[in-house]
């Protein structure tokens, strides 16, 4: 099964360009607004958010901190795509964040990367101590 990404973007145009890209490598659900993908991501869990920053309503910093305030979802890897640089302090809860135009695989290979399992703190610092 293809990991299943969930793009958010107020841009119908972007929407489309980033499930073009992704779907051979992904399931893709698409969400226009935050508030939309909270409730999409509450009713089918994605493996990964793709999200833009600046949107109507709930942007995507607040989206960042709805989802990782659910415990079903504080998980799941969270990228933004902007046009802007972030903010200083922001997203810190974000896993990555990439300033348009990307380059399509620069954002395929973070994806993947963003997918890959990360071991648990505990056994990280297991880990550096046998080092």
């Amino acid at each position: 099964m293809k990991p299943r990404v969930l793009i958010v973007d107020d841009s119908w145009s972007m929407r489309q360009t980033l499930r073009l890209l992704l779907s051979p490598d992904f399931e893709c659900a698409i969400a226009e607004d935050g508030l939309s993908a909270l409730e999409l991501a509450r009713k089918s869990p994605p493996d990964i958010i793709v999200s833009d920053v600046n949107m109507e309503g709930m942007d995507g910093y607040e989206l960042c901190r709805q989802v990782r305030a659910e415990p079903s979802l504080k998980h799941v890897p969270f990228l933004f795509i902007s046009g802007h640089a972030p903010r200083p302090g922001i997203p810190e809860a974000a896993d990555a964040y990439l300033i348009k135009p990307v380059q399509p695989a620069v954002l395929i290979a973070r994806l993947h990367e963003m997918l890959q399992p990360r071991p648990l703190p505990e056994l990280q610092a297991q880990i550096q101590v046998q080092s």
